[in-house]
């Protein structure tokens, strides 16, 4: 019996930083437990399709080519558009009407791309945002990354920042009494105030201010105030039912500062904030849905939240 009951969500997903993928590259991937391929065409959008070509199953990413905007199909030369159409086939003069190839909608925002997934192939229902700081004068012009796959859902995943009393037990951080969520159509805000993280750099405290908001099951923004001013923008992108690929970009505010230093000093920094995340990596990995929890009144707005998230699965 599968840990979590639902299935992958419909929601928008990052699948790479937009410099992952240079014009005219083709990329593999594996997310929503099926393979993909990316490529960037010669003008510079990039397009997702199903990895293996609709004519005899070559997979596109495996010796494929981009030939202007289109992707070239290494078996027999098929060429296919980022709208998935066949564009031409090398040795034939008509192409057949069923000759296309499943594509995904695909925006780039906030130096990242990402993929709309829908398990009924509905268009976007709602778009992501661009997240403050990014491309702004006096901010990093670029992401700080960090990565991980584990073997979770996105749900509980997101569950996790609005699960209040765990803050103590898990990351030793007193639960601030400066809190709230606010759950709307496709997104959530919440926020934190005061609460006090000691720094290993030099042993200060800092007394943290976050808020942020969480946009569908695969996307959030975070903005933190403490020793630096950071924006984190983490993308939880479904690998398959039980796995999520992590990705944590961070910005932060330079001023006029030197931005290498900066840089450095705000990796250093944000490192304990990963380490943060990953106090939570043995709970998640090992732990089992309950979908009628017991949930006493200081748990936090988990059943609001549980509600909320109800609305990016198809009715089976």
């Amino acid at each position: 019996m599968a840990r979590f009951p639902f299935g992958i969500p419909n929601s928008w997903y990052v699948v790479a930083y937009s410099d992952d993928l240079a014009p005219g590259a083709v990329q593999a991937l594996r997310y929503f437990d099926r393979d993909l391929v990316a490529f960037r065409g010669e003008s510079g959008g990039v397009a997702v399709l199903d990895a293996h070509c609709p004519h005899l199953g070559a997979h596109l990413a495996v010796g494929g080519k981009v030939v202007g905007d289109t992707l070239r199909c290494p078996f027999h030369g098929w060429r296919w558009t980022k709208a998935g159409e066949c564009a031409e086939i090398p040795y034939a003069k008509r192409i057949p009407e069923n000759a296309r190839a499943q594509g995904y909608p695909v925006v780039e925002k906030n130096g990242m791309i990402l993929v709309w997934l829908h398990s009924d192939r509905i268009e976007p229902q709602f778009s992501i945002p661009e997240v403050e700081g990014w491309g702004e004068e006096g901010w990093l012009q670029s992401w700080l990354r960090w990565e991980w796959t584990i073997k979770t859902h996105p749900q509980e995943m997101a569950e996790n920042g609005i699960d209040w009393p765990h803050f103590e037990n898990v990351h030793g951080m007193p639960v601030p009494e400066d809190r709230t969520c606010e759950f709307r159509q496709d997104s959530f805000l919440w926020q934190v105030g005061g609460a006090k993280k000691v720094s290993t750099l030099g042993g200060q405290t800092d007394e943290l201010k976050m808020y942020g908001e969480n946009w569908g099951m695969g996307f959030s923004w975070l903005k933190q105030t403490g020793a630096y001013e950071t924006v984190v923008a983490t993308g939880l992108t479904p690998i398959d039912g039980e796995t999520t690929h992590v990705r944590m970009g961070v910005i932060a505010k330079i001023g006029d500062e030197d931005e290498a230093v900066v840089r450095e000093e705000v990796r250093a920094y944000m490192e304990e904030h990963a380490v943060f995340a990953e106090q939570d990596f043995a709970i998640w990995e090992n732990k089992k849905y309950r979908e009628a929890p017991g949930l006493c009144e200081d748990d936090g707005p988990i059943a609001d939240y549980r509600r909320w998230a109800s609305q990016f699965y198809s009715p089976s």
